[in-house]
């Protein structure tokens, strides 16, 4: 192998996997000031460059690589750059801190999102509260983002840090329940996540449900109108979906390698499947869904 190949391979790799962690994994990494140290890159290039052994050289070439690669992700990061550094009005918490947002009947229509990349997450409805959050783990996990305008309610909820500390419980837990009066439209992005997602007792519009290699489950029950969308697309993931008996079901699926079951449908195509009370049913469920080696299961309850 050349040592320029070698060179640019590693440096690639390396901006593919920091970008896969950080913006699917949401794993911090805490590279903010390994800029500073370019010039360690030119002294491993210098040393490829003069370097007479063949094995040294290819070593050198790999590591300047890499460190090339940390020094653009750690430049392009940073917290002072405009795009990193434009929502001010987060509140951040960290282990047994709950977040509240008390009731209002003002309300009507709530758009949550959700952007988490690890751990154990219990989403209800039933709560007093408009919204309620409580975290458990590690410290200065998760950031809540909230902006009320006339009788919507933006509701955004990410992963904030994940410093990994052998002596500390890094076991991190999230629960979150929202009230049963409002409308809902959920956005979900789960990275390598075990989710509980009850939603039964909730008015649900429309899902959105994107995860890497996340343990889901989704129970859906109640109604805004006579219809439901629900988009699935997982990598790696398991999903089930449950739904109510007496509603009718479509399922429309993009999958290459992955294992389905449809509990109570009918194929229809080898792409579409239904339920028999489709035509006849007043409220319809639609279900797309997209994966690569991904296990779905749905089925009626």
């Amino acid at each position: 192998m050349k040592t320029k190949q070698l060179f640019w391979g590693v440096l690639f790799l390396t901006l593919g996997v920091a970008y896969l962690l950080v913006e699917v994994m949401y794993v911090h990494l805490a590279i903010g000031g390994f800029y500073h140290y370019w010039p360690l890159s030119l002294i491993l290039i210098g040393l490829a460059v003069l370097s007479n052994n063949n094995y040294a050289k290819l070593t050198f070439s790999g590591l300047s690589g890499l460190v090339v690669a940390l020094v653009i992700f750690s430049f392009f990061s940073k917290s002072w750059l405009p795009w990193n550094n434009w929502d001010d009005k987060i509140h951040k918490f960290s282990t047994s801190e709950q977040f509240v947002e008390p009731f209002d009947n003002k309300v009507k229509m709530v758009n949550a999102t959700f952007k988490i990349g690890a751990g154990s997450i219990e989403i209800s409805g039933n709560d007093s509260n408009l919204v309620k959050v409580k975290s458990g783990g590690m410290k200065d996990l998760f950031s809540v983002d909230t902006d009320k305008q006339d009788n919507n309610f933006d509701f955004d909820i990410s992963m904030e840090n994940v410093h990994l500390n052998l002596n500390e419980d890094n076991h991190r837990r999230l629960e979150v329940g929202f009230n049963n009066k409002p409308n809902y439209i959920f956005n979900f992005e789960f990275g390598a996540a075990d989710v509980n997602m009850d939603l039964s007792s909730l008015k649900v519009e429309k899902i959105n449900l994107s995860t890497g290699a996340a343990s889901c489950i989704l129970k859906v029950k109640e109604f805004v109108s006579d219809t439901m969308t629900i988009h699935i697309e997982a990598g790696a993931a398991s999903v089930r979906v449950i739904l109510p008996e007496d509603v009718g079901a479509q399922i429309k699926k993009k999958t290459a390698l992955s294992s389905t079951h449809f509990d109570g449908f009918r194929e229809i195509t080898d792409d579409l499947f239904q339920t028999g009370n489709f035509s006849s049913a007043k409220k319809k469920i639609f279900i797309e869904i997209e994966g690569g080696v991904a296990s779905f299961y749905v089925s009626r309850n």
